[in-house]
C-alpha cells in the first residue's frame, strides 16, 4: 500500500493499524487527526474529561449526554409552571413611586411572640450576667409557667426593648 499524499510505500505495521499516510512531516500535517480532550462541567463539581475524536463528542453532546441533569432527587421544589399560567415577577415600581411622590405602604413592626412577663424575666436574668441557656434553666426552675426556652431568650435579647 502507498501513502495517499506522497505515494511512498507504507510500512506493514502502519497498514495494519489502519493508516493511509506515511510518517513524513508534510503528510502528517495534512492527514493526522488526533483525539480531542474535552472538559465537561458537571453541576458544581469538578470537570469531567473525555478523550474522543471531535465527531464523537459532537454526536454525544447532540444526544444530550452532557446536558445538565436535574438533581432534585424526586423533590418537586421548582414547581410545575410550563404554560401561560406561569407566575410572573412583580413589576418594579416606577420612577414616581421610587422618588416618593406616591405614598408607599408602611411596614408593620415584627410581631413579638412573647409576653411582657417573659421579656421582664429574661432581661432581668441577662442583666445578672446569665447566658441564654442559663436563663432558660433558671426560668424553668423559678417560673415554669412562663415556658421560657433558650431560643425564646435569644429572640428576646436580640430584639429592641419595649418602651
Amino acid at each position: 500500500m502507498t501513502c495517499v499524499e506522497c505515494g511512498d510505500e507504507l510500512g506493514e505495521e502502519r497498514v495494519q493499524l489502519g493508516y493511509r499516510y506515511c510518517t513524513k512531516q508534510s503528510c502528517q500535517a495534512l492527514h493526522h487527526r488526533g483525539v480531542a480532550v474535552t472538559g465537561i462541567g458537571i453541576n458544581k463539581s469538578a470537570e469531567s474529561f473525555i478523550v474522543a475524536d471531535p465527531d464523537e463528542i459532537r454526536r454525544r453532546g447532540e444526544a444530550g449526554e452532557f446536558a445538565k441533569k436535574d438533581s432534585a432527587l424526586g423533590l418537586d421544589y421548582r414547581g410545575r409552571f410550563d404554560g401561560p399560567a406561569a407566575p410572573t415577577r412583580p413589576a418594579r415600581p416606577d420612577r414616581a413611586a421610587r422618588s416618593g411622590k406616591i405614598p408607599s405602604q408602611r411596614r408593620e413592626p415584627p410581631r413579638r411572640v412573647w409576653t411582657p412577663a417573659q421579656e421582664k424575666i429574661v432581661r432581668l436574668y441577662h442583666d445578672m450576667g446569665l447566658s441564654p441557656r442559663q436563663i432558660a434553666e433558671r426560668a424553668r426552675e423559678n417560673a415554669p409557667k412562663l415556658a421560657i426556652t433558650e431560643r425564646l431568650a435569644v429572640q428576646i435579647l436580640s430584639s429592641h426593648k419595649r418602651g
